[in-house]
């Protein structure tokens, strides 16, 4: 008989309900946001990317004036406050990538084998043992 999947209870189960809680967060607040077609309070014909990058790199002369987006520096703090959490994003997905046990870190895919393998022959690339004889577990013959 067969066991099914096993729930593990352990410390994994934590950052899974977080996730999940987070998710339906997200969910609700991007399904309750009302999106109107045109965006307003910009001017007509500015666009507000150059003007961030403008200001983000202190082009204050080629900034336009006639109608202009006026001080654009407070946008610049959402784009750095994402900066920072993307970064600390990558690292925490860095950190948690790498698996340690006793010390010593844990590769997903590992080329060293782990000795309980029946066969203590290298597999051949065509089916055949290394040596170049060839074994045949049934099949269609031609």
């Amino acid at each position: 008989m067969t066991n099914g999947p096993q729930l593990r209870l352990g410390e994994s189960l934590l950052p899974g309900i977080l996730a999940v809680a987070l998710f339906g967060v997200m969910a609700m607040i991007a399904l309750n946001t009302g999106f109107a077609d045109e965006m307003v309070g910009f001017p007509e014909g500015i666009s507000v990317t150059s003007e961030i990058g403008y200001a983000l790199f202190d082009f204050t002369a080629l900034q336009s004036t006639e109608g202009s987006i006026g001080n654009t520096e407070p946008f610049l703090v959402s784009f750095l406050l994402v900066a920072v959490v993307l970064d600390a994003a990558l690292d925490a997905a860095l950190v948690l990538a790498k698996r340690e046990t006793e010390g010593k870190p844990i590769a997903a895919l590992s080329s060293v084998s782990t000795g309980d393998s029946a066969s203590t022959q290298p597999a051949a690339t065509d089916g055949g043992a290394e040596d170049g004889s060839s074994r045949s577990s049934g099949g269609e013959q031609r």
